[in-house]
């Protein structure tokens, strides 16, 4: 017993000595080493204030035989001491939503704003998108005019689904839709199937293939330049979020 315990410890020590960190930012196809996550790094505190801090975080791993995929972000925090330096140090803080990955989306049946009933069986045979978002949540009210384009150019070509923790009946729901147009299907009182996914922030793009298995998640309609004064974004027509689609209606 004690040989076999032996023995699969040093296959396993075998296999991760074997395998390569690779890091990803969710953003684009890119893959990149630690040097040059390093290198992004120190560019990127060249542009926050003084008083913040940065922090390397690494939010998910897809474990294979021969590579780890590391899916990282930077977080910007502030400080009070003026002693803290930010260091390249990486955290690993589990995004539970991002353990959906390349599994069957969880199945729900919910109601939209014109009290029918949609189920997650529907989207079977075409790929989606599901956006989840809320009234009060000012970045997912600021991408549903680029979430729109998505929707006039590839039309039913994909399942386009925004689903909201919202009410008709509680928070007018069809009244803030009539002064922020959203043309997907929108499903409300979505809040327990927020739960089940395990989203803990604001807004989330879930891509889906004609199956059903969650392919790709992301945060905000990706803008390649932000005027804060003027408080313009510029958007590229071919960003990820459309050849994610296209990548998704080919297969």
């Amino acid at each position: 017993m004690k040989n076999l315990t032996l023995l699969s410890l040093l296959l396993i020590a075998e296999l991760c000595y074997g395998q390569t960190n690779y890091y990803t930012f969710n953003t684009n196809d890119s893959l990149y080493n630690e040097k040059q996550v390093q290198e992004l790094f120190k560019a990127a505190l060249k542009s926050i204030p003084n008083q913040y801090i940065l922090e390397p975080t690494i939010y998910h791993r897809i474990i294979k035989s021969d590579s780890i995929i590391n899916y990282t972000a930077f977080h910007a925090e502030k400080t009070v001491s003026t002693n803290n330096e930010s260091r390249f140090e990486f955290t690993f803080k589990q995004d539970s939503v991002f353990l959906l990955l390349n599994k069957k989306l969880p199945g729900f049946i919910l109601k939209d704003v014109k009290d029918n009933e949609y189920s997650s069986k529907q989207l079977i045979g075409k790929p989606a998108l599901l956006n989840y978002w809320a009234i009060y949540c000012k970045p997912c009210i600021a991408e549903m005019p680029e979430l729109n384009g998505l929707k006039e150019k590839y039309g039913d070509k994909m399942n386009f689904i925004a689903l909201t923790e919202n009410t008709c009946q509680d928070d007018n729901l069809i009244g803030f839709l009539e002064k922020h147009p959203f043309n997907f299907h929108i499903i409300q009182n979505a809040e327990g199937y927020k739960k089940a996914l395990k989203i803990n922030a604001i807004p989330r793009n879930i891509f889906v293939d004609k199956e059903g298995y969650v392919r790709y998640i992301q945060a905000n309609f990706p803008y390649t330049a932000y005027d804060s004064q003027k408080g313009i974004k510029e958007y590229d027509n071919k960003n990820y979020f459309v050849r994610i689609i296209e990548r998704l209606i080919k297969e």
